[in-house]
């Protein structure tokens, strides 16, 4: 007499045992996470650094880099700058020893769902620490510390694409903010070869600008990239003013000589919510009567005011200067980019995870019928399916304390002591010396 190939108990057991595992690990002990982003979009920035500082393991494990990044920006926000460059290379080094993560140790994603891994980002993330901790430095006023984070979103959105085939690649793949920076920057050190820089940096950003922001984000070339490129091609030669000022005629001219006479404050404005993921999935009927889930990640809008913020400067007289915030960085538009980039790759992921799920169940059931257990195959089918359809569960980890837009404001002031305004809010009162620049950030969600 021969024996049963496959115990349906044993077979139950083994399914429910599966089902226990995608149920514990699909948890991301992220309950925090919403607290953390209300008291942000509250601007309760203190109170949403106590609470990241006590309770460092909050995320889970699951979600080291998570942590680090909302507690990385909130301590920005909050003006404890060095602290934050601190966390933020931890949040850099967590990132890259997960993106040279193997194969094999990710494989359990390929039986349940991306849940299970450790979150390693989106690619436009990565690029984001970089220019949060280059807006650290400038705030701190180390020029060559911002400039070092400018340039390495280069070679962090280099090493990114690099992973991928040709058809694969991001949209994103070069940042103009970072570029309009790292130009401001330059110019802030004076020297020839500083000024030389600076052109260079400035025509890139306005490249950028023109032929990929305004294309796939809606951005176009900001007011001040005109105005500080125009200054800069007069210190060139009568070549470049000429060609610029064919560019932009409708721009105002001042020369850098007449720009170092003055002071410059700029104003970085992080405005807005950056969207959150919701999961969209599709149910696929297959034969035998099984079914199995497609599962992948959308980003949706956060509502806010998308009016600019007015930057104001009062003298001791009362005579005041003021100007609009303008758009730099769309963030929100290059996260839907980013995803849009990404969704092939995830959906192939879930098409073959379904099909091996399908492929492997389907065996199981046969084994148990022919063992003579029709009822327990017809339960088994009927678990394997609810299964299919609970463990299939999009990634909807992200960055969710990220503005939706990085605004840039700026002021040219005589020497003097001015009272700096943010939307009629007293902002901080500044002493300017000739030929200094200088930067302050703020932050609103309305």
């Amino acid at each position: 007499m021969g024996s049963r190939p496959f115990s349906p108990k044993f077979s139950f057991m083994i399914f429910m045992i599966g089902v226990g595992l995608v149920s514990s690990s699909c948890v991301t002990s992220l309950m925090i996470q919403p607290a953390i982003n209300g008291l942000v979009v509250a601007e309760k920035f203190e109170y949403a650094v106590k609470q990241l500082e006590n309770n460092p393991e909050s995320y889970g494990p699951q979600n080291r880099l998570l942590y680090l990044l909302d507690y990385g920006f909130v301590l920005h926000l909050a003006g404890y700058y060095d602290q934050s460059i601190a966390v933020l290379e931890r949040a850099k080094k967590e990132y890259d020893q997960l993106f040279t993560l193997s194969l094999t140790k990710e494989g359990f994603t390929w039986l349940m769902n991306d849940n299970v891994a450790p979150y390693r980002g989106e690619d436009f993330e990565r690029v984001m620490i970089n220019i949060v901790q280059a807006m650290n430095f400038v705030v701190l006023g180390n020029v060559e510390g911002a400039l070092v984070e400018a340039r390495n979103v280069d070679h962090a959105l280099k090493l990114i694409n690099d992973q991928y085939s040709s058809e694969q690649k991001n949209v994103y793949r070069e940042d103009a903010f970072a570029r309009l920076l790292m130009a401001i920057l330059y110019e802030s050190g004076g020297t020839q070869a500083d000024f030389n820089d600076a052109f260079i940096s400035y025509q890139k950003a306005l490249g950028i600008y023109q032929k990929d922001y305004q294309a796939n984000y809606g951005v176009g070339v900001p007011q001040i990239l005109k105005e500080n490129i125009l200054a800069m091609s007069g210190w060139m030669g009568t070549q470049e003013q000429n060609n610029y000022k064919n560019i932009f005629p409708d721009v105002a001219y001042s020369s850098l000589q007449e720009k170092e006479q003055k002071a410059e404050v700029y104003l970085l404005h992080y405005h807005g919510l950056s969207p959150i993921k919701h999961q969209t999935s599709i149910p696929i009927p297959l034969p035998n009567g099984k079914f199995v889930k497609l599962a992948f990640p959308r980003y949706d809008k956060r509502i806010y005011d998308q009016k600019p913020g007015t930057f104001k400067a009062q003298q001791t007289s009362g005579e005041t200067i003021s100007c609009s915030t303008e758009l730099v960085e769309n963030v929100e538009a290059i996260a839907y980019q980013n995803l849009e980039n990404r969704k092939l790759r995830v959906m192939a992921k879930a098409v073959l995870r379904s099909g091996g799920k399908y492929l492997t169940e389907w065996a199981m059931e046969e084994n148990i019928r022919q063992g003579g257990h029709e009822e327990a195959a017809d339960w088994f089918k009927y678990l394997s399916n609810l299964y299919n359809i609970t463990s299939e569960q999009a990634d909807l980890r992200s960055w969710q304390t990220l503005p939706a837009e990085v605004r840039l404001g700026r002021l040219i002031l005589e020497p003097g002591t001015y009272q700096l305004y943010f939307n009629d809010k007293e902002l901080a009162q500044v002493e300017l010396q000739r030929g200094e620049k200088k930067f302050f950030l703020v932050r609103t969600n309305q």
